[in-house]
């Protein structure tokens, strides 16, 4: 986002163990701030997990994804995988992820993955497998309409556990719901990803009767 890319160029150093951290963060410094009412948040845990990758001796680009692996693939794409498929009794299996081929792919040079067409190193292993459209189709995103159905359906869902959090003393509930209306007023700055966090907060706060 663009409040992102103002606080990478804001930063002393824009190196890979400064800047990854922030791709990850979900809401800035001083908003985590103001929402905790404290004068410094806590370090941003993927900051270790950046340092620690930024101490191998791998490529560039092999080093954000050992960072990706042990965050966004680890924590959200194969729980949500096994979690999915579990509540449809489905054995899933994730063979990108077998461990000689993650190791050959972290070895393998920057210069050979920065591609000029969607995954390309993949698409160009099994050239010889794949039909030409299949190669070159244009990259398909997957997302959910969340900001939609936030703002529809799911709105008295979210507004009853953004409440909820006042239930929380060390948390700013009136700047929750700040934030809340933020995004319903379609600030650029406030989007879905920043507030169903604390949406969700809520509703472990009421289920488990937190205070």
């Amino acid at each position: 986002s663009s409040e992102k890319i103002a606080t990478v160029l804001g930063s002393e150093k824009m190196d890979f163990k400064n800047v990854y951290p922030l791709s990850r963060q979900v809401l800035n410094d001083a908003t985590a701030e103001q929402l905790l009412h404290a004068t410094k948040v806590f370090e941003n845990p993927v900051a270790r997990i950046a340092q620690q990758a930024a101490k191998s001796k791998l490529p560039l680009l092999s080093k954000v994804s050992v960072a990706e692996m042990e965050t966004y693939m680890q924590n959200v794409l194969l729980r949500d995988s096994d979690q999915m498929s579990m509540a449809h009794a489905l054995e899933l299996r994730v063979p990108f992820l077998d461990h000689r081929l993650v190791e050959f792919v972290l070895s393998v040079n920057d210069d050979v993955k920065y591609p000029h067409t969607p995954k390309q190193l993949l698409t160009e292993s099994f050239a010889d497998l794949l039909p030409n459209e299949v190669i070159n189709r244009p990259k398909m995103g997957f997302t959910f309409p969340w900001a939609l159905w936030m703002r529809g359906e799911l709105k008295p869902f979210c507004e009853e556990n953004i409440a909820a959090l006042s239930q929380i003393e060390a948390l700013d509930a009136k700047e929750a719901a700040q934030l809340w209306q933020r995004f319903l007023n379609n600030d650029p700055f406030i989007t879905w990803s920043r507030v169903w966090p604390l949406v969700v907060l809520g509703h472990w706060v009421k289920q488990h009767d937190v205070h």
